[in-house]
């Protein structure tokens, strides 16, 4: 398993990003207000409370056996965010840079280059390139080593995505690779079958974790009444990996609440997923199977302190992973409170 689903400082980007863009989501604007350069810069300070065996924390590099879901980490954390655009004359089209209003890597640090173009107030396309950024995302090269010192490793990834508006529906596919640059799972002292012998070579092959991720998602909004809307989405993704055990299926969906009233914002969500693996992972003997949970609380408050184009953000995540092996259990509390800035 790749870390990406259990890295906290991805967290409050992808949060902090969404609120900018959430209400946009749910009723049909202009790309902007008017034409040529604007933008979102902000800063957030948080808290995170997590236990998982993927967490690359150094408190959390060794493990003594693997019927766990690693040491529970409390960090804190100081974070920056940004998002830059420019709208044509027409505003019809509009290029971007910074982090997604998206969450197409499921928790990943993420940041976009792209394009939206409106065809008409009701439809647009949007097309956005994910490229890797160094030092962002790590996972341990051997996670299933036990007794000593887990060894970080990086993860090379890049990801596309392209999507299709026409009021109130969205489609949108995503495709993403990922890179694993020394993947030694279960090759050190990892053992398998239960835990009773050491891996073999093409047992440790089934462990590879390099993978090609497809996702394919349909979400679409309603108005409640005044000043209220909801917000359904549901996906189906595919990981293909170069070991079976790590190749998966997924079915999520969510429901999002959302309320403005006069300078109030407000947004609630409830996310489930249920996830089905290729091939028995060779570590545990069993066929790993988990279901995700998580909810999501956003607030936000228009000119604190009288401070024009500036909003107050509060953010609270919890996010659960049950598996059928304890050793991919996982649960995550987060929360920040942070300022922004539109320009």
């Amino acid at each position: 398993m790749i870390s990406r689903k259990h890295c906290l400082l991805a967290l409050p980007l992808l949060l902090t990003s969404s609120l900018l863009g959430f209400s946009s989501v749910a009723i049909a604007k202009p790309l902007a207000k008017s034409p040529g350069f604007s933008g979102t810069i902000g800063i957030n300070a948080g808290f995170s409370n997590s236990d998982s065996q993927f967490n690359t924390d150094d408190d959390n590099a060794k493990t003594d056996d693997l019927s766990n879901a690693g040491e529970e980490i409390s960090t804190g954390l100081l974070f920056p965010f940004f998002r830059l655009a420019y709208t044509t004359e027409d505003l019809q089209t509009q290029y971007f840079l910074g982090q997604s209003q998206q969450n197409i890597l499921d928790s990943a640090i993420q940041y976009e280059l792209g394009v939206t173009h409106k065809f008409d107030k009701r439809q647009s396309m949007t097309f956005a390139y994910i490229p890797h950024v160094p030092f962002l995302k790590e996972t341990w090269s051997d996670p299933f080593l036990v007794g000593a010192e887990r060894e970080k490793t990086d993860i090379d990834s890049t990801a596309v995505r392209v999507a299709y508006k026409f009021m109130p529906v969205q489609i949108e596919y995503a495709y993403a690779s990922y890179d694993i640059e020394d993947d030694q799972s279960g090759a050190q002292n990892g053992v398998c079958a239960s835990q009773t012998r050491n891996c073999t070579a093409e047992e440790q092959d089934e462990l590879k974790r390099d993978s090609d991720y497809q996702r394919l998602s349909l979400e679409s909004s309603l108005r409640l009444w005044q000043g209220m809307f909801a917000k359904a989405n549901v996906y189906y993704a595919n990981q293909d990996a170069k070991g079976e055990s790590q190749s998966y299926d997924e079915l999520h969906y969510s429901l999002s609440i959302m309320t403005k009233y006069e300078r109030h914002f407000l947004s609630v969500q409830a996310a489930f997923s249920d996830r089905e693996y290729s091939a028995e992972n060779p570590i545990f003997g069993q066929t790993q199977e988990q279901d995700a949970t998580r909810y999501s609380l956003i607030y936000s408050y228009d000119q604190p302190f009288n401070i024009e184009d500036s909003n107050l953000n509060v953010i609270y995540q919890n996010k659960d992973i049950d598996a059928n092996i304890d050793f991919y259990d996982s649960t995550t509390n987060f929360v920040s409170v942070g300022m922004s800035y539109n320009f």
